[in-house]
């Protein structure tokens, strides 16, 4: 791996090819994981259960919002569907644009005036809707945190209940795993807050795989369609609730890069700093792996080559203990 310095990488593979049950990891290192991933799945148990709907509009999903804070100022953003804010084509800023609301600039302001230890206010998300939208609803895909902070208000509107605690309810609950916000950053919340047991996150991919119908069948046929999702050039890659897919073999493989870097003075809270490189695999047959790196691998050849090398690894195992 080509690196600026030192780095600190722990890899672990699925612990139930290892026969451990999920009671006995509670106690191991806690790791910030892939949040998208959970809240995909957390939408996904909404539309399972009639909640929602991948065409539910946010002036439906987050009209009790809307009426206490205000209409977007762009009126296409009561139009952006649950579809396409879990598929980055929100229109929102994103990476490309080095200006989502829930990352760089305007977070840093956030952040002078509000604690990174608390799960984001009302007042972060206002934000991003007092922007015009920068991209077309429904067209490029562009990644963007702001539309997974979009997710988690829909998650709490839905509900009812906090998102941290609906997740838990839903998703990591019946998998019998536990999870939390990281101390330091439940402010990231949906997109980037959550913090657990790399082991307990593998079981998590299992309800994405082709065959699994935990979901229900309407989530699983519109996740395992490229439809409208595709990421990559070649149109072999699409992403769907907050995970990465391709097909391969009978199935599909499932995977999620997770990545913060950030460094601020006169924060709230102080000086915050951080930077690590998340990534958690699983293949079509059912072995998954999970990866964290500190400081963060960079995005093209470094993470290629990680990816590359895990995969060479998973190939050379003849025989699980």
């Amino acid at each position: 791996m080509s690196t600026a310095g030192p780095m600190t990488c722990r890899c672990l593979h699925s612990a139930r090819a290892c026969g451990v049950p999920s009671a006995a990891i509670s106690g191991l290192r806690r790791d910030r994981i892939g949040s998208k991933t959970i809240t995909g799945a957390c939408i996904a148990t909404l539309i399972r259960d009639r909640k929602l709907a991948f065409d539910t509009p946010l002036s439906t999903s987050l009209a009790k919002f809307f009426a206490a804070h205000g209409k977007p100022v762009d009126p296409r953003a009561a139009g952006v569907t649950i579809a396409q804010l879990l598929t980055h084509r929100a229109g929102f800023s994103g990476n490309a644009d080095d200006n989502d609301v829930a990352t760089v600039r305007k977070l840093v302001a956030y952040l002078r005036e509000n604690s990174a230890r608390q799960p984001p206010k009302p007042e972060l998300l206002i934000t991003a809707f007092k922007t015009p939208l920068p991209h077309q609803p429904g067209s490029d895909f562009v990644y963007s945190n702001t539309g997974y902070l979009v997710l988690g208000a829909i998650i709490e509107e839905a509900t009812g209940k906090p998102y941290l605690s609906y997740c838990r309810e839903a998703v990591l609950a019946p998998l019998g795993v536990t999870g939390d916000f990281d101390p330091d950053w439940q402010v990231l919340g949906a997109y980037g807050g959550w913090r657990m047991v790399g082991e307990a996150f593998l079981p998590i991919l299992d309800l994405f795989a082709a065959q699994d119908q935990r979901l229900g069948s309407e989530v699983k046929k519109w996740m395992l369609s490229p439809q409208d999702k595709t990421v990559s050039s070649d149109g072999q890659v699409w992403y769907g609730l907050g995970t990465n897919v391709r097909k391969a073999g009978a199935g599909v493989n499932i995977w999620n890069w997770g990545s913060w870097r950030f460094n601020l003075t006169g924060a709230k809270d102080g000086t915050l700093r951080a930077s690590f490189t998340t990534f958690a695999v699983r293949e079509n047959a059912g072995t998954s792996w999970f990866v964290q790196a500190t400081p963060q691998v960079e995005v093209g050849p470094p993470r290629q080559e990680l990816d590359r090398a895990l995969f060479d690894a998973f190939g050379a195992i003849k025989r699980w203990n």
